[in-house]
């Protein structure tokens, strides 16, 4: 009966290959598929869909299947990701190693870079050196090397391709990457304080096989005692063994282990005060802190501008 009924309502149109229900017929119908539906539906829900689902959740053969299915649909992205990034891509090689050493060859941001022609790739080494100071001027792409350099240990870690013409690494047990943060009103610390729980937690969490990124160091005191915990925190660092990477200003602590003859020094190059985003050797001694004040306009003479205008 309800096949006749809706055999009678629904009008079709071949070439559009559309229909639709109008008329009395639809207006009779209507009221009809709203009981309909609840009815069939309420039955199909407790009938085969609850009871098939759970027969599917305690189905270790499904689940087999389904991990089975991620595992292929993750490798094929990575295959995707190396074909469609528009520049050179290498199969990391890990290797086993008492330290953490990483070794690659023209890197490339994986993010940045995508389809990127004209993005900087550099080299980079940390094999017998534990340490590594990175200067420069302001927006240099200081911070950019060491989010690239730790990206590429993260997809190297997962069996990615990198963006490198080649990549040789150890396993890092853990990865550590201190960014400045703002201090929190409840620790009751300020900035210094907050930024030095965050080392210290790694530096505990840290093993000879870690890979630490610090950006800045004990900011938001003088100059002085930031001096000498700079100092002993990255000596602590050192002795403990891992790679540690430090993004700061203060060519004057870089000094310090130069000294010592403990860590490397590296800095962003600029020519005409305009940056390559090329890592060579050396300390920069230079920040650019005029030259980005006037590009974001408020140099010194932005503010004098402001000032004679206002009044």
């Amino acid at each position: 009966m309800g096949a006749w009924v809706l055999s009678q309502v629904v009008t079709y149109s071949i070439p559009g290959l559309s229909f639709g229900i109008g008329g009395m017929a639809g207006a009779i119908v209507a009221p009809l598929l709203l009981i309909y539906f609840p009815i069939v539906g309420s039955y199909d829900r407790d009938n085969c869909i609850i009871p098939l689902r759970n027969e599917f959740k305690e189905s270790q053969d499904l689940g087999d299947a389904l991990d089975v299915l991620g595992q292929i649909d993750e490798l094929l992205s990575m295959i995707k990701y190396s074909e469609k990034f528009g520049s050179d891509m290498v199969l990391p090689e890990l290797i086993e190693s008492a330290h953490h050493t990483i070794n690659l060859s023209s890197a490339k941001n994986p993010v940045l870079g995508m389809k990127n022609p004209t993005y900087v790739g550099n080299d980079f080494s940390l094999e017998k050196d534990k340490l590594v100071f990175i200067t420069g001027p302001n927006s240099g792409g200081k911070t950019a090397f060491c989010k690239t350099v730790t990206q590429l240990q993260l997809l190297a870690q997962i069996g990615c391709y990198v963006p490198a013409k080649s990549a040789v690494l150890s396993v890092a047990d853990k990865i550590f990457y201190q960014a400045p943060e703002i201090s929190h009103l409840g620790d009751r610390e300020g900035r210094f304080g907050t930024e030095l729980k965050r080392t210290r937690d790694i530096f505990l969490a840290s093993t000879k096989k870690s890979f630490v990124v610090l950006d800045e160091l004990s900011e938001g005191t003088t100059f002085e005692e930031k001096m000498e915990s700079s100092t002993n925190v990255l000596d602590g660092f050192y002795r403990k063994g891992n790679n540690t990477l430090l993004i700061t200003h203060n060519h004057q602590l870089v000094d310090v282990f130069m000294n010592k003859g403990e860590g490397v020094a590296k800095q962003v190059e600029f020519l005409n005060e305009q940056p390559t985003y090329k890592l060579v050797d050396g300390i920069s001694r230079v920040s650019h802190a005029d030259r980005v004040a006037k590009k974001i306009g408020f140099s010194k003479e932005d503010i004098d501008n402001y000032l004679a205008d206002s009044n």
